[in-house]
């Protein structure tokens, strides 16, 4: 029987590079869970409740990406550090920090979002063809960042209205539908 690392290797890609990505990935994601657990409960000067029921959601789902994250990275053969120091080093160097006072926070959480969204479409191109378990992964992820990028230039008003459902709570709706995704998911041992 294949694994799914043999699989992805036939396909001609390089699996260490590829669980390298995804764990970068990762650690952006737990690195955004924190981020957005720390803006919502403090004002930033520009937070009112309907800006910290975004963040409560865009956490929820950055939470659910990383656990979908790291169920791929397991499938093939990689794995993370026990200990969350060697897994989170220095920060991830990507994520603007929006208390170090921009301009302009609020451009700051969208670019944020962007960035994201930029890394998904990488991993999706790298993948596409090759790996379809990982591209409709990452996918799925990109769909919701770029969901996440509405719902904050929606707030901002930036964008066109209507994208946030309220009450919606972080459903990751496009991630959900992807086979041994759902919450509660735990990789294996």
């Amino acid at each position: 029987m294949t694994t799914p690392r043999e699989a992805v290797e036939r396909a001609g890609i390089d699996v260490n590079a590829l669980i390298g990505l995804l764990s970068s990935a990762a650690r952006a994601e737990l690195s955004s869970v924190y981020r957005y657990t720390v803006l919502a409960a403090h004002s930033i000067g520009f937070a009112d409740e309907g800006l910290r029921e975004i963040l409560r959601d865009i956490r929820a789902e950055n939470r659910h990406h990383f656990d979908a994250l790291v169920m791929r990275i397991h499938e093939l053969g990689g794995s993370l550090p026990e200990q969350i120091r060697p897994f989170l080093g220095d920060g991830d160097e990507r994520q603007d920090d929006v208390f170090a006072g921009p301009a302009d926070p609020a451009e700051a959480l969208i670019e944020s979002v962007q960035q994201a969204v930029r890394t998904y479409a990488g991993l999706r191109d790298l993948t596409e063809g090759k790996d379809q378990r990982t591209a409709a992964l990452v996918q799925a992820i990109q769909n919701e960042k770029s969901e996440h990028v509405a719902w904050l230039g929606e707030f901002f008003g930036r964008g066109p209205r209507g994208r946030f459902r309220r009450g919606f709570r972080g459903g990751s709706p496009l991630l959900a539908r992807l086979p041994d995704t759902e919450e509660g998911t735990q990789p294996p041992a």
